[in-house]
């Protein structure tokens, strides 16, 4: 799984992560026990700092997607 983030858009990255997977798993590329790239990857991906990232996969933990 790819992400993309928007500097552009005004939204956090960590955010915009947070809406791309809630949006993955809306149309079915990500289904429940599929693992999320790990938080470094992801970080070095998207040229953001791990604990951005760390906080995004907490969140989205604590909503329970």
């Amino acid at each position: 799984m790819i992400f993309r983030s928007n500097p552009s858009s005004g939204v956090p990255v960590y955010l915009q992560l947070i809406e791309q997977v809630k949006h993955a798993v809306d149309v079915g590329s990500l289904r429940p026990g599929d693992q999320l790239p790990t938080i470094r990857r992801v970080a070095e991906d998207l040229v953001i700092n791990p604990n951005r990232v760390a906080k995004a996969y907490r969140d989205l933990e604590h909503e329970g997607v």
